[in-house]
């Protein structure tokens, strides 16, 4: 299928939806990619998913203009002429929304209700690694020298706050932190309790940002 946000819709001509397993695995078996190519990418791409249980399991992204594919980090010589006999015998429209939850619970009881549905095509699965984000400024000094020193400086504080559950500590080179040299600001990724329960007398607290979890739904037209 071309990308959900191309809106030129510039392969759609090459859009192909297979249900039946035997010929998806006859395709496995029988499709080959010509010479490994350098990695060369076009702006509009076309993808080849792979589901199971309404889950992608793998996908292939082509560049049709490019006459390559690319898969693992590589890129080959790809006969495109194949996606056209495909969408010729096994033609596919779909259409896509995108739809917020407030947490895994509500995305998983609207999950099972949806892929009931002979419409639906597969559900691209918000991630609920974090609750929500939260900034530390701290001034550039012999303490701080770097983003690394904050780190290691953050890091055991939030170990000891989260008891196991999953954070990260991460120095985005944005806009605000590339012009304001004098200081450091880190992005905090992790639950709620981490926010609240988290003092440092040697940063600025920014506001608590609950973590967005939007799922996008892809269907039959």
């Amino acid at each position: 299928m071309y990308p959900k946000w191309d809106k030129n819709k510039t392969y759609e001509k090459y859009n192909f939806l297979i249900t039946d397993k035997k010929v998806v695995d006859s395709l496995i078996e029988s499709v080959e990619y010509g010479d490994n190519t350098k990695n060369e990418w076009e702006q509009n791409t076309f993808s080849i998913i792979l589901t199971k249980a309404n889950k992608e399991v793998r996908r292939v992204s082509i560049s049709p203009a490019l006459h390559h594919a690319h898969t693992n980090g590589e890129s080959y010589k790809f006969d495109v002429s194949i996606l056209e006999k495909l969408a010729k015998k096994y033609p596919l429209t779909y259409k896509w929304y995108e739809k917020e939850f407030k947490d895994e619970q509500q995305f998983n009881q609207f999950n099972s209700e949806i892929l009931k549905q002979e419409k639906t095509l597969y559900v691209s699965k918000p991630t609920f690694i974090y609750e929500g984000s939260f900034e530390l400024q701290f001034p550039k000094n012999e303490k701080f020298l770097h983003p690394k020193a904050i780190d290691d400086y953050l890091r055991p504080q939030i170990e000891k706050i989260v008891n196991g559950k999953k954070f990260s500590i991460s120095y985005i080179a944005n806009e605000f932190n590339l012009k304001n040299r004098d200081q450091y600001t880190m992005t905090i990724n992790g639950p709620y309790t981490l926010f609240k329960d988290l003092k440092d007398k040697n940063s600025k607290k920014g506001e608590w940002i609950p973590a967005k979890f939007i799922a996008v739904i892809y269907e039959k037209e």
